[in-house]
């Protein structure tokens, strides 16, 4: 072949690219704060610490409870996950909006917290703790109001860890309430079928000094992405597998009206509006709504907390270190790569939704993390930027005290757990 059809050759390889470059780029999506965003940017701006804060609003938390609880309905209880809202005051005032005192606990040091905070407060184990763990809470337990014997129930996954609580019962001298976990399809463990629970029953109703029967709890988050209501298949299954641990308890000699039968969770309460199989649901992450739970069933529940973090810096280009080939591509390839800002801290388990259009970040740092915007961004130095966490139980643990607002004013700073105690 010729050295000139080469060439041009390659030149039309180069224009098919090019051609197919400017197909593909991606579109200018970059807005500022909306009326929301930019009340609270001004909020901060005149009363905020000048540090990344976890923000929660408190009338968007009050009609995700309204919410949740409408689903649940005057016939269950409704029962608030601690360890989505990791924060007594938070808790509290969930607990009294929606009228219930039922919790259900995932971490031994908030069992001992909700002990001491919550003296008539009804805990249900949401997995099966290490019986070393249920020691240490006896231990701790310090509340001469809260009687665990009738107010918290261990969930039970196995014949030996039945054996292992027994044995704690009895080296204590108390009761404690047994609930077992049971597999309605997850398969990330639980009594495997209905025929594993006569036995179980039968070691409880030789010891009833020690122990006692107190419910069932069917988890079933694979539901999740279905979409189901009532009558799908994969929302049946789920209930006759259930049905059928009822049927053997009835058969053991249990009044299973008086059980706690828990099951749900924020993705799937609304499934069971119409029906009565459970009689105990369980939700918290629907209450602030983080990301990962922008799903099916919760599109009534707004977003209700936010991480908010100061501008540290503010650059009209693209800077990257080493090839500044990259910093004079980037911008013209994504428009949203135009201007460059430092952020106070970052890395967190959370997306920018303020301002709009903000793309991945060119690379991650706890310390200053680099946000590229568009040039319809126009934010200052010691404006802030806000992102929603991808989920709440691990990220509002991260920011201290919980900046509580309502419309343009903070109400109210309420604290969070400690992961020991």
């Amino acid at each position: 072949m010729k050295r000139r059809s080469l060439l041009f050759g390659g030149a039309g390889l180069a224009a098919a690219a090019g051609g197919a470059a400017l197909l593909w780029r991606p579109e200018d999506r970059g807005a500022p704060h909306n009326e929301y965003f930019s009340s609270l940017n001004e909020l901060l701006k005149r009363d905020g610490p000048g540090r990344p804060v976890m923000l929660l609003d408190a009338d968007r938390v009050d009609g995700n409870v309204d919410v949740l609880t409408s689903s649940v309905g005057p016939d269950k209880t409704y029962r608030v996950v601690v360890k989505s809202l990791p924060s007594v005051p938070l808790l509290q005032h969930v607990m009294q909006r929606a009228k219930t005192n039922a919790l259900m606990v995932f971490h031994q040091p908030f069992l001992n917290a909700v002990a001491d905070a919550f003296p008539g407060a009804d805990a249900l184990l949401g997995k099966p703790m290490p019986v070393a763990a249920a020691a240490t809470f006896y231990r701790k337990l310090g509340h001469a109001r809260f009687d665990a014997a009738n107010q918290v129930q261990w969930l039970i996954d196995s014949p030996q860890r039945l054996g292992q609580y027994q044995a704690l019962a009895r080296q204590l001298g108390v009761k404690m309430r047994i609930n077992f976990e049971i597999d309605v399809g997850l398969h990330r463990g639980g009594l495997p079928e209905p025929e594993a629970l006569g036995p179980l029953l039968k070691a409880i109703q030789e010891d009833p000094e020690h122990l006692s029967f107190s419910g069932l709890m069917g988890y079933e988050p694979h539901l999740t992405g279905l979409g189901a209501s009532l009558d799908h298949p994969a929302v049946q299954n789920v209930l006759g597998i259930y049905r059928g641990f009822m049927d053997n308890a009835k058969n053991a000699g249990v009044a299973v009206d008086q059980l706690t039968l828990n099951g749900a969770g924020s993705h799937t309460l609304r499934i069971y509006d119409s029906d009565n199989t459970m009689n105990d649901l369980a939700a918290g992450s629907g209450v602030v709504k983080p990301t990962d739970f922008d799903t099916y069933h919760l599109t009534e529940n707004l977003p209700a907390f936010f991480i908010a973090t100061p501008i540290l810096k503010r650059y009209d280009e693209l800077k990257v270190a080493g090839d500044p080939w990259i910093a004079n591509f980037l911008p013209w390839w994504n428009p949203n790569m135009r201007r460059l800002y430092y952020i106070y801290g970052g890395y967190w388990k959370a997306r920018v939704v303020s301002p709009a259009g903000v793309p991945d970040p060119l690379y991650q740092s706890t310390n200053q993390s680099p946000i590229t915007t568009s040039e319809a961004v126009d934010l200052q130095v010691d404006d802030y930027m806000f992102l929603r966490p991808t989920q709440s139980e691990f990220v509002m643990l991260q920011f201290g005290d919980l900046l509580v607002f309502r419309s343009d004013r903070l109400v109210d700073t309420w604290p969070v757990f400690h992961q020991t105690g």
